[in-house]
């Protein structure tokens, strides 16, 4: 391509974390010849913190502003955490890539003096009607902004004038920032404890369906694995009719013998309603994991 090539303007959230973990891509593309500029943007999700996120507030609450001005022509490439993608991709966007992905687990950050009966907050549905199974003692509320105000919340002890022990955040967002935790208590949640959000850990890049020069330069960052595993995990959000605020957790993993163990967590009411299934079928990994969650 070399020094004539395009200039790209690439598309985030507008929080420190957007950015941070698409400088690779965009370092991926700077080597490539393309001369890459940035452009932020506040969503609906990014401005809605007057309370938690669930399935009321619709799909694409944090993508929709994004797609719209890749459309739109305003930018070229979107960054998006999978996590956040609504199921439907737009008429006119084509994925790019989806990098080997980040650690896809959820940490429980705690401050030391947190007492057995602690306040956790999270904005998330799914770990709320979750943890609450796993940590029956702990009392939960919501608490919305980027991860450093959310770990900052934790290091002051009160939100809304109310006392806050603790919160739940993404492994992935966290290494990325690199933040320094040392004050507080980080644990790592297992599977077993807090499945994970579909596609939590990934990214996916996306461009319009009209630049093969973009999905070209970035076609060997994109790993056949990871997009695989995140496929089969947000069939499983299909599956459930829902989107991505769901009170859902899915996880497929690559098992030594080359097949998937897929594994699906949904909660309705007090109960949490789990699945399973081992295979390289992947229709039938999917459809024994919704029946076995009582999902027909």
């Amino acid at each position: 391509m070399g020094l004539s090539a395009s200039k790209v303007v690439v598309g985030t959230r507008g929080s420190r974390l957007a950015v941070a973990q698409g400088e690779f891509l965009v370092k991926h593309l700077e080597s490539k010849g393309f001369k890459v500029d940035w452009k932020r943007y506040t969503t609906s999700g990014d401005q809605w913190l007057n309370g938690p996120l669930d399935e009321s507030r619709g799909s694409g609450f944090f993508t929709k502003e994004l797609e719209d001005a890749l459309l739109e022509g305003s930018v070229d490439l979107l960054i998006h955490s999978l996590k956040d993608v609504s199921l439907q991709r737009p008429e006119g966007v084509q994925m790019a890539c989806i990098p080997r992905r980040e650690d896809f687990s959820d940490w429980l950050v705690m401050r030391k003096d947190a007492p057995k009966e602690c306040v956790i907050g999270t904005s998330s549905v799914r770990r709320e009607r979750m943890l609450s199974v796993t940590f029956p003692e702990a009392h939960f509320t919501w608490i919305r902004g980027n991860v450093p105000t959310r770990v900052q919340r934790v290091r002051d002890g009160e939100m809304r004038g109310e006392p806050l022990h603790g919160t739940v955040l993404a492994a992935a967002g966290l290494r990325r920032l690199g933040l320094d935790l040392g004050d507080l208590d980080v644990r790592p949640l297992t599977p077993e404890e807090l499945l994970p959000a579909p596609g939590q850990g990934a990214l996916l890049a996306e461009t319009r369906s009209d630049r093969n020069d973009l999905i070209d330069a970035l076609s060997d960052l994109h790993d056949p694995l990871t997009a695989c595993c995140v496929e089969l995990e947000r069939a499983v959000l299909a599956g459930i009719g829902g989107g991505c605020q769901q009170p859902l957790g899915a996880l497929a993993q690559a098992l030594e013998d080359g097949r998937i163990r897929l594994r699906g967590a949904f909660a309705f009411g007090t109960a949490i309603h789990r699945g399973e299934a081992i295979g390289n079928d992947d229709g039938l990994l999917v459809s024994t994991v919704l029946s076995q969650m009582g999902i027909s």
